[in-house]
């Protein structure tokens, strides 16, 4: 079928991790059959409004760059360039469903499905409704985008309970995918002079929980030997620099800053474990990047932990308890050889892989196509 995937965020010459998860989704529908375009709306730098082509693997991307004016304007400008672009790139081959993701760009699949009568599901990914910033106008927003959808999706339990007053219907839960190119290198390497090295990424913000880790470190550090942390992650480093120097564990802590997929997946492969601490995730990529290369992990009881942390695959613990990922860290230390790599990795593979995510996004799209003849 001929998909239109609209994400409310998306990766950039600036930010080019940002989303990329949304771009790696896509591709995997068009490799397992679809035909997939991606649009991009974003305010122009130049000041003028233009419609952006290219090839990106086996999808297309169209990013309109909209010239700023005062909203209603925007949104009638938007609008037109809509018009335009559905009877010129869309005529021959009109799109079948649009994929939204996250609410924020919803008001343009609201248009197109009025205008073209094409229906839309929408995938909720946004931590906002955890962290309550989600309110007023916004709030109104997302209930109107999930009104109109055909399906509503969230990608854990945790967010689905947290959007449920807003939606008029059941939500499906269909969880975040993992690249390929995660489980395609090989799994974890044990360490060669006996050093137990644990990994994070994140950008570094306060809601990563990124002061919680490095106190919780430090607790480790003081009750073992030999062990290091890698945090993977742009963002302003230098007070996470100064509190890893206060607490005296400089010399055991690495900041590597923003790195490619690839020198994350090699990071990963050459680290024993896995813990990110955060306040708040409504899923959590990088811990089923981490699990595909083998690694156990430490998380905190955000929104998708129940699904992450298995028996086999690691633990979560409180939000804002370091003592307790302190335990936590130390636990898989002691009990490493009880983490199979090969488990964990299956484990991933069998609930976040490319085939078993675009399976259940394919079912969907069809039966919204069967309710919508």
């Amino acid at each position: 079928m001929n998909i239109l995937v609209l994400p409310s965020w998306y990766s950039s010459k600036e930010s080019p991790n940002s989303g990329s998860f949304f771009r790696e989704q896509a591709q995997a529908l068009a490799r397992y059959g679809h035909t997939v375009s991606v649009l991009v709306i974003r305010p122009s730098d130049t000041g003028k409004t233009s419609l952006e082509k290219s090839r990106t693997g086996d999808i297309t991307e169209y990013y309109l760059h909209v010239k700023p004016l005062p909203c209603h304007l925007s949104g009638m400008l938007v609008m037109g360039e809509l018009i335009r672009l559905f009877r010129t790139e869309f005529r021959s081959r009109p799109i079948d469903i649009m994929h939204v993701h996250s609410f924020r760009s919803g008001r343009y699949a609201r248009f197109i499905k009025a205008a073209f009568h094409i229906p839309y599901v929408v995938t909720e990914h946004f931590t906002g409704f955890q962290l309550g910033s989600v309110t007023g106008k916004r709030w109104e927003e997302a209930r109107k985008v999930y009104t109109d959808a055909a399906e509503i999706v969230a990608v854990s339990t945790g967010l689905r309970d947290s959007i449920a007053p807003l939606c008029p219907r059941e939500i499906r839960v269909i969880p975040n995918m993992v690249s390929e190119q995660f489980f395609s290198g090989g799994l974890r390497l044990m360490p060669t002079d006996g050093t137990f090295q644990f990994v994070s990424i994140g950008y570094l913000v306060h809601k990563k929980g990124f002061d919680v880790l490095l106190r919780a470190f430090a607790q480790v550090c003081a009750r073992t030997t030999r062990v290091k942390l890698i945090i993977i992650g742009g963002g302003d480093r230098e007070p996470f620099e100064k509190q890893a120097e206060e607490l005296g564990i400089s010399d055991s802590v690495t900041f590597t800053g923003a790195l490619s997929r690839e020198e994350v997946a090699w990071q990963l492969r050459r680290s024993q474990a896995f813990v990110l601490l955060s306040r708040a995730e409504t899923f959590g990529v990088c811990f089923i990047e981490a699990m595909a290369c083998g690694l156990p992990i430490v998380m905190t009881k955000t929104d998708a932990w129940e699904l992450l942390a298995t028996r086999s695959t690691g633990l979560a613990v409180e939000v804002d308890d370091d003592k307790a990922a302190s335990d936590a860290m130390l636990q898989i230390i002691s009990q490493y050889d009880s983490y199979s790599a090969e488990e964990i990795s299956d484990y991933c593979r069998d609930h976040f892989s490319e085939q078993a995510v675009c399976r259940q996004l394919t079912e969907l799209y069809e039966r919204v196509l069967e309710e919508n003849k």
